[in-house]
């Protein structure tokens, strides 16, 4: 009798995110549609749409100073201080919307809702070699977790799964993998993809 595949269900990291947007890296973009396929429920925190509204507002960036042949190393010294426009902005929600169209199956929460949260969030930043975005992100996929909303946080990010599994051997009762795109994909998806249909969707 073949085994049948319990659903399962996935915190995204923002760099998954962003290479499935952008179709940057064709092995993301394989296991998202086939996630999408199989209707598996993911999440992520709010925070993903503002850090994706930083990549592609530093991408609109840098295109136009490109544009105006200015030297690489004097764009990426100043795009801290960038000088959008209104057009700019609209273009990054037309962007993050279509990402959305796309991957229609990801739902974004804010599990970081109370002083208990924060409080994890504060002992992971003061212990782990995380950054503060990592922190809110590992925090919101162990909340997640804790109830029922995910059990596997995908991220391409090494350090951060490195002390996200420091993270975790201390808190025995939150059951969350760590896991990278490629893992997902032997884990789960062992089968041929079509490449040209997963590029087109």
């Amino acid at each position: 009798m073949q085994k049948i595949r319990k659903s399962k269900s996935f915190y995204i990291d923002t760099n998954v995110a962003v290479d499935y947007a952008t179709n940057r890296d064709i092995q993301t973009v394989l296991v998202l549609e086939r996630i999408k396929e199989k209707n598996w429920k993911c999440v992520s925190s709010t925070f993903l749409a503002m850090e994706m509204a930083d990549y592609q507002q530093v991408y609109a960036f840098i295109t136009k100073e490109i544009s105006k042949k200015r030297n690489p190393e004097d764009i990426l010294r100043s795009r801290g201080n960038k000088n959008l426009n209104a057009s700019d902005f609209q273009e990054t929600e037309e962007w993050f919307a279509d990402f959305n169209k796309r991957f229609k199956n990801l739902t974004l929460y804010d599990f970081i809702t109370d002083s208990n949260g924060w409080t994890l969030a504060r002992d992971i930043s003061f212990n782990s070699n995380l950054s503060a975005p990592d922190v809110i992100h590992l925090t919101s996929a162990m909340l997640g977790s804790i109830s029922g909303y995910c059990d596997i946080l995908m991220t391409k990010d090494s350090q951060l799964r490195k002390e996200a599994e420091k993270i975790l051997s201390k808190h025995k009762k939150i059951k969350l993998a760590v896991m990278n795109v490629i893992e997902v994909k032997k884990r789960f998806f062992l089968e041929k993809v079509d490449y040209a249909k997963a590029r087109t969707r």
